[in-house]
């Protein structure tokens, strides 16, 4: 299976990375030899994405179009949809729609990257890859109260929790990184979606709408995986790097 659809999710304020982000846009800062964003566009290219959507907003969002332009020196093609509200990722995600192509009228599955997310070897989505899945990448952290959690049981989800606090000890828990894989139920389940406490369309609604369908699979990454969105994971990842 061959994905060639990608978005990756460039928006935010970056109030994380003050006082850095007063000057530049948070995935233009300098991360070894390149800036935060080329590495999530690394990871695509591996995937083998060729039709990229960049979602913008925050500062100084103008930076991120003058360093990636048009992708043709990347051998993709960009397209960029301007998020105007930090109104959460599945938002985000929504606004690009018109971007996914449609196969008989459906549209092909994609997938979706955070742009602070860094991920140090390859994702492999096609070794577990199914028709009408969507799939999420997870990954073994100490801190899982700090994200996201899948917990599994015989190899298959059994629940989504986010940032839990207590944890079952007969389940395995991993953290769900900034990655995933959709098809086109994901415009539908988001028409089902409500904003959150927090006034934010939440990704993790999303992906418990395609559990609730048993159609959610996952991967889990072997590799190192961070994101890059404040300045103590910005040391860590320099030291690394």
């Amino acid at each position: 299976m061959s994905i060639k659809d990608g978005i990756i999710l460039a928006g935010g304020t970056g109030s994380r990375l003050l006082p850095l982000t007063n000057i530049m846009n948070k995935h233009l800062v300098p991360l070894g030899d390149k800036f935060i964003i080329d590495y999530p566009l690394s990871t695509l290219k591996n995937i083998g994405i060729e039709n990229l959507t960049v979602v913008l907003g925050g500062a100084h969002f103008s930076q991120v179009v003058d360093h990636l332009k048009d992708g043709d020196h990347l051998g993709m093609n960009i397209n960029y949809v301007y998020q105007d509200k930090p109104s959460g990722i599945a938002q985000a995600v929504n606004l690009c729609e018109r971007f996914i192509p449609k196969n008989n009228n459906v549209r092909t599955p994609f997938v979706v990257l955070l742009g602070d997310n860094v991920f140090t070897s390859k994702v492999d989505f096609s070794s577990k890859y199914q028709a009408n899945k969507a799939q999420i990448v997870l990954y073994k952290h100490k801190e899982l109260n700090r994200f996201g959690v899948a917990s599994i049981c015989n190899e298959k989800i059994t629940h989504l929790e986010e940032k839990p606090k207590v944890l079952d000890s007969k389940l395995d828990h991993y953290a769900i990184t900034g990655c995933y894989m959709f098809d086109d139920r994901f415009f539908t389940f988001f028409k089902n979606t409500v904003p959150s406490a927090r006034g934010e369309y939440e990704i993790t609604d999303i992906i418990q709408q395609y559990h609730d369908q048993d159609s959610l699979d996952y991967t889990i990454y072997s590799g190192m995986w961070s994101d890059a969105g404040t300045h103590s994971s910005l040391k860590t990842l320099s030291s690394l790097i």
